[in-house]
Formats: structure tokens, sequence, C-alpha cells
């Protein structure tokens, strides 16, 4: 049997008919808000990541195997911790020397370029601990110069490539690879 019954009333029709395309309109903008914070950056999470770097000039070889946690603190200022070991070789790859990395470099940071997501980095404090005891020598060799000289700025790109996962490079090579980790 063929029912000439309405099942929606025709008031009720238009309505549904002019709320139907503004809830498809907010839905467009929540998705369109979503994806922007999806790229927001920089970001309030830390990351963590390993770092490795060889090294060898002349005649000197060296090694560092260090921890690295990034973090983005207020008003332009980012927090970098770093603890490791640094390993210095002769000409013949024997072991002459190894050295503890254990600080926390204060930067201010300026924001270069957001199309390219250069940053410059100052580095404004640097907490050395006790048991730290890589020299100046070993240092230059290994790190980057704002790692272990105050007041000194380099020039990274923190390029952020998905939620999860930030590459951190200076102008010669990508040296960290940071992986963010919600804290919920």
């Amino acid at each position: 049997m063929i029912s000439d019954r309405n099942f929606i009333p025709p008031g009720k029709k238009a309505i549904i008919f002019t709320l139907l395309p503004v809830a498809a309109l907010l839905l467009v903008l929540y998705g369109m808000s979503l994806r922007k914070d999806k790229h927001v950056f920089p970001v309030n999470i830390p990351c963590r990541g390993s770092m490795m770097v060889e090294a060898q000039y002349d005649h000197q070889r060296a090694k560092m195997v260090t921890s690295l946690y990034f973090s983005f603190l207020d008003k332009h200022k980012i927090l970098v911790s770093l603890s490791g070991t640094a390993y210095l070789y002769n000409q013949e790859g024997k072991l002459v020397n190894r050295k503890t990395l254990l600080r926390n470099i204060y930067y201010d940071y300026v924001q270069e370029s957001k199309v390219t997501d250069t940053y410059s980095m100052t580095s404004r404090q640097i907490n050395i601990d006790s048991i730290d005891n890589m020299d100046w020598g070993i240092s230059s060799l290994l790190l980057i110069n704002s790692f272990f000289l105050t007041g000194h700025t380099d020039t990274m790109v923190l390029k952020k490539y998905d939620d999860n996962t930030m590459l951190i490079e200076s102008n010669q090579s990508a040296f960290a690879l940071c992986v963010f980790k919600n804290s919920f």
C-alpha cells in the first residue's frame, strides 16, 4: 500500500533545509581550524631525540652519542638539554679520551623565515653539570658553537614534518630528529 502521508511536515522542511547548509558550513570551518592547528609551529610540546656526531679533522677523529631534549618555552625562549658521551681517537683508531656531556642551553630565538622554518638562536645561558667534562677542544670538534659558547648565535632550521617529529638542522646538515609525545 502506498501512503500519501509526508514524513516531514512542510514547515519543518524549510527549517531543516535552512539548518543543513549552516551545519555543513560549521563542519567545514571546524575542519579548517583543526588543519590550521595541526601546522601551528613552534609547538608547546617538548620533543626528545638522539644525536650522533662523527668528526675528523687532520689527525683527530671524534664521535659523540647524545640524547637531546628540545622545548619551546614562553617569550621566544628555547631549552635544549644534552646528555651523552664523546670519544676521541688517535690516528690508529685507538680510544685516547672519553668525555661526559651534561648541560642545559637556554636560547633566545628569532624566526628569520616562516617559509623555510629558519631560526636564529642565541645561547643566553649554559648550565653545565659538575660531571660534564667536555673541554673546549673536543667541544669545538663535535658541538655547534652555541652549545658551548654563551652569547653565540647559530642559525637552525626546525622543520616539523608531522604531529610527532621535528628535524633540527644547521646550515651544514641535519643533526637531530626529535619525537614529540603528548603529555596526556
